[in-house]
């Protein structure tokens, strides 16, 4: 073989050679199967982790996740500008990517190419890269409070609403920095520490969430239906309520994907409680007197307005704009009206009063039937007691007879006739008590068994006798009788003494003037008057 042949066999060779050593080196030196040993010559960030592993290689990262929180970052703006650090915006190193990508260097190189990148590796270290992530919720936090007072809430539209208007408040626009474009713009990764980070943005018009419209739509919706007043229904009666009345109880609901109108049921409760006028005795539960002590005597279960469903039942309707509905009843039972009776104070007398008769006239019969009818009825605090409406038409199926009364100024019989004195008993029985008497008519003859112009009358239904009671107590009438008498005590706590301090004439006829003085418990004092007109001219019986 010439020399020029062996000369160019060795130049073609020297490479394979090389290569093979290269191959050789490589495989006793190189990465090895050990995946979790950072391969030679390979730094992050700066850090040398050739070779590194485990706690060291934990160690390592962990110096970089402390030092890089420390990173500045700005935050730049046409107006103004945010300084903060990585650790503050929430941008932090992504450890496990960081790691793992570490650990895969020199390891995945493509087949006859990973020895002589291994080799190159002692020339030129292999740069692992930073792989960062954002903390979104810290990010958001921290953003929007470096903003501070620059950055401007939108105002969502809302319903005004009063029982005069139901309107819409438009919304208005707020101006903040683009949070989200912010957090794109942060880097997903780096190859050193130290260096700013530096994002430019802007702040922009922010929207309502809501739109005007959505919320002018709700507010036609309920404008709609409180055009009309709303019929309440029940068992014993009904009642109307005014659509202006229940519009305060509106609410706009936005819970939902789009506002709707809503109403607060506790509101449309209490309007509901003042429209109804419930009885205050449903169960008529009444007092008898034993040993000085008032005792209640049970009446019976009653129905009234409303069950527990009733403001939802209102609530419904309105939203179904319907024009009445249906509620239901709860029932009041015998043992509630005692135990509400029990706590009324019913103590003591407060106001009595008697009056004589002959015996055994027709009329006393009717005398001692209207004590009956009457005996243990309990007037609530604020409730008025009228006769008529407790005892109804005087007749004879209720054991009322035939008798003398003044009919149209004169004296005539009727069923019923002498009740009146059990009016005027019980009228000056309520004068001395102190309560109020809103309605009272005295005789058109004056009866000298009477006080005079300080008496009462009745006749079904234009003329009756009507109490007040005016305390915080309740008052209980309690009439009884003898044969020649009645007697009409009122059971009650004492809230006043009520005592006749003028009158403007003492006999005679034509109108009589009365003034009561009624002194109080708690200090006060006041004067009320009363009127009587006796007929100049009576006929004789």
């Amino acid at each position: 073989m010439s020399r020029w042949k062996v000369v160019l066999l060795a130049c073609l060779a020297a490479p394979l050679v090389l290569f093979g050593v290269i191959v050789a080196l490589w495989a006793t030196m190189g990465p090895g199967d050990d995946r979790f040993v950072v391969a030679a010559n390979v730094t992050l960030a700066g850090d040398d982790i050739g070779g590194k592993g485990g706690a060291a290689l934990d160690a390592s990262l962990d110096r970089l996740t402390q030092s890089f929180a420390d990173t500045p970052v700005e935050i730049v703006t046409p107006d103004f500008t945010i300084e903060s650090t990585a650790g503050e915006m929430g941008l932090k190193v992504d450890v496990d990517t960081t790691k793992a990508a570490a650990l895969d260097i020199g390891r995945d190189d493509p087949g006859p190419l990973a020895p002589v990148r291994w080799v190159k590796s002692f020339i030129e270290a292999r740069v692992a890269p930073v792989s960062l992530r954002v903390d979104r919720a810290k990010a958001v936090a921290a953003i929007t409070a470096a903003e501070g007072d620059r950055r401007t809430e939108p105002v969502e539209p809302t319903m005004a609403v009063t029982a005069e208007s139901i309107e819409m408040k438009p919304g208005t626009p707020g101006r903040a920095l683009d949070v989200d474009s912010i957090i794109d713009q942060a880097p997903a990764g780096i190859t050193e520490v130290g260096g700013t980070i530096r994002i430019e943005t802007e702040q922009t018009e922010t929207a309502p969430s809501i739109s005007d419209d959505a919320v002018a739509a709700v507010v036609a919706r309920a404008t709609e239906v409180t055009s009309h007043p709303l019929m309440l229904k029940y068992e014993s009666g009904s009642a109307e309520i005014k659509g202006e009345d229940l519009r305060p109880a509106f609410r706009l609901d936005t819970t939902g994907p789009v506002p709707t109108l809503g109403l607060d049921e506790r509101y449309v409760a209490k309007v509901l409680a003042d429209r109804l006028e419930q009885p205050a005795n449903p169960t008529g539960v009444r007092m008898d007197i034993v040993g000085g002590v008032a005792t209640p005597i049970p009446g019976t279960d009653a129905q009234v307005c409303c069950d527990a469903d009733a403001p939802a039942d209102i609530v419904a309707a309105l939203l179904d704009a319907k024009s009445e509905v249906t509620l239901g009843t709860r029932t009041v039972t015998a043992a509630e009206g005692v135990k509400w009776a029990r706590t009324l104070g019913i103590k003591e007398v407060v106001g009595e009063f008697t009056t004589k008769h002959p015996c055994c006239a027709p009329r006393v019969t009717n005398i001692h039937k209207m004590s009956d009818l009457t005996r243990g009825i309990i007037i609530a605090p604020g409730e008025t007691f009228s006769a008529n409406e407790a005892v109804g038409r005087r007749t004879a199926e209720k054991g009322f007879v035939s008798a003398p009364v003044i009919e149209q100024g004169k004296f005539e019989e009727d069923i019923g006739g002498g009740v009146s004195q059990w009016a005027t008993t019980t009228f000056n029985a309520a004068f001395f008590a102190g309560l109020d008497i809103p309605e009272h008519k005295a005789h058109s003859i004056y009866i000298s068994r009477y006080p005079f112009g300080r008496e009462a009358t009745l006749a079904y239904p234009s003329v009756d006798l009507k109490i007040k009671n005016n305390t915080p107590y309740g008052v209980v009438i309690y009439p009884t009788y003898t044969n020649t008498s009645i007697t009409v005590q009122l059971w009650s706590t004492r809230f006043a003494i009520g005592e006749q301090s003028a009158i403007s004439k003492s006999s005679g006829c034509g109108t009589v003037s009365l003034t009561r003085t009624r002194l109080f418990v708690d200090g006060r004092s006041d004067t009320d008057k009363f009127t009587a007109n006796y007929n100049c001219n009576p006929p004789s019986h």
